[in-house]
């Protein structure tokens, strides 16, 4: 897991994903924003770099400071493989699933992965 705040790494992921509309739209707008000064304090996620599978946006953890309220704690995902979504996900720090949180995706599958993790950690996903 890498998180990217390099300019310039930011605004090739922007081209990247902009080949893979509309499905990458949820996290095209956060990698934007971030790319752009940042002012909701997000990161982004990715697995690999330059060539990844995978991005996650959220909130940068300092910034989340209820871990009940999942309106504040909302992940967006696109992935190339539904097993690194599931990979990323899973085994590393990048969801933390202590907290409530909400993992908003357009792709099929993006439910199944969640779902499936969730019920390998004994969680209800709602």
């Amino acid at each position: 897991m890498l998180i990217l705040s390099c300019p310039g790494k930011l605004r090739q992921l922007e081209e990247a994903l902009r080949r893979s509309l509309p499905a990458s739209l949820p996290v095209l707008g956060t990698v934007m924003t971030v790319a752009r000064g940042n002012p909701a304090s997000h990161e982004v996620l990715v697995d690999s770099w330059p060539h990844f599978r995978v991005v996650l946006t959220r909130l940068q953890p300092e910034e989340n400071k209820d871990p009940q309220d999942f309106y504040s704690n909302q992940l967006t995902v696109f992935y190339r493989e539904e097993g690194a979504c599931q990979e990323l996900i899973r085994d590393t720090q990048a969801v933390d699933w202590s907290r409530a949180f909400q993992l908003h995706g357009m792709q099929e599958g993006t439910y199944e992965a969640v779902s499936q993790v969730a019920q390998a950690k004994g969680l209800k996903v709602e």
